[in-house]
Parts: C-alpha cells; sequence; structure tokens
C-alpha cells in the first residue's frame, strides 16, 4: 500500500508519521525533510536525512537555502544524488519506505522524481507527504493509482497512527479519509 498524508503547514503530518513508526515493527528507510532551530529566521536552510536516523543540522545536509533578499536556492543535486541513495537503500534494506515530504522544491530534480516513481510502481510499502499548496510532479503522485491519499486535520490527526498501521500490515484499504 501506497499512503501520503496531505494538509495545512503544522497541522502534524510528520508528528502522524513518527506516531504511525512508533507503533509497526517493521524497519523503514526513505527520506525526510525538516528545518532546524532556525526555522522563524529569513535564513535558514531546508534539511535532508534517512527516515531512519536522527535530525542533522550540517550544510551537508541541506537541500534548500532559504534567504532574506531571495528566492530559495534549491539544492537540486542534492535531491538526485542523496535523495536518490535513501529511496534506493530503503527499497533494498527496509520492510517500509517514508518519503517525508513531496513538494515543489524538487521539480527540477527529475532522478529524483524517476525513482520515486519507480517505488511507487513497486510492491514496498510507502508512507509519505505531499505538500499541500504543491503542482506538477506532486500532482502525478496525488493521481497515482496506487496511492491512497489522507487529508490530515486538527480532528482526525489522532485517530490517524493506529488506522494506517492497520492499513499498512494488510488491514482493510477502503477507508477514504
Amino acid at each position: 500500500m501506497k499512503i501520503f498524508l496531505t494538509g495545512e503547514i503544522q497541522i502534524g503530518k510528520s508528528t502522524v508519521i513518527a506516531r504511525t513508526l512508533t507503533l509497526l515493527n517493521r524497519s523503514y528507510g526513505g527520506f525526510k525533510t525538516y528545518f532546524g532551530p532556525d526555522r522563524g529566521c529569513e535564513d535558514r536552510l531546508l534539511y535532508m536525512n534517512s527516515a531512519a536516523d536522527a535530525n542533522v543540522f550540517t550544510e551537508n545536509n541541506g537541500i534548500v537555502r532559504f534567504r532574506k533578499d531571495g528566492f530559495p536556492q534549491v539544492l537540486t543535486d542534492k535531491f538526485d544524488i542523496d535523495g536518490v541513495e535513501l529511496i534506493r537503500s530503503a527499497r533494498v534494506e527496509s520492510d517500509l519506505i517514508i518519503m517525508d515530504e513531496c513538494g515543489n522544491f524538487e521539480r527540477h530534480a527529475l532522478q529524483f522524481q524517476k525513482e520515486i516513481l519507480e517505488t511507487l510502481d513497486g510492491d514496498k510499502p510507502v508512507l509519505g507527504v505531499i505538500k499541500l499548496a504543491s503542482t506538477g510532479f506532486t500532482d502525478i503522485l496525488r493521481n497515482h493509482p496506487k496511492v491512497k491519499l489522507i487529508m490530515v486535520t486538527r480532528e482526525n490527526r489522532d485517530e490517524l497512527p493506529p488506522m494506517l498501521v492497520h492499513d499498512l500490515q494488510g488491514g482493510s484499504k477502503s477507508r477514504d479519509s
């Protein structure tokens, strides 16, 4: 099963994934993106690391640089090299592949996009996030025939982890949210 969460910024999508992972007895890999303690600053980085590892706040893990005086600088090669490797490793070594999150920043990262689509076409389960306010490549993910898309809200976010565990362990595939 391929399940992607979507919803407003800071609604709890990554928290739902973290809580789901604590309930599952499965090895997992893939990628996660995250801000550092400077999230509220104008000059900051968005980072990427293995979904199975702790957050690392080094320049080497940076994938997007935000500056006060300009547009975000997307480090496309980081997606196409590091992101692809994180997904490939998870496909080989893990029972579940995490993709947190897919959005507009990877619109030019064609190798990364290809790796995601090949993973969705495969047999391993996926749990990920699609940025709500994104288009292009993420529309392809939303409309992929194997993807179940779930909207996370304040009302349902606490109920989702046990439901996701049930679905990812081969339970009912008919529940829509």
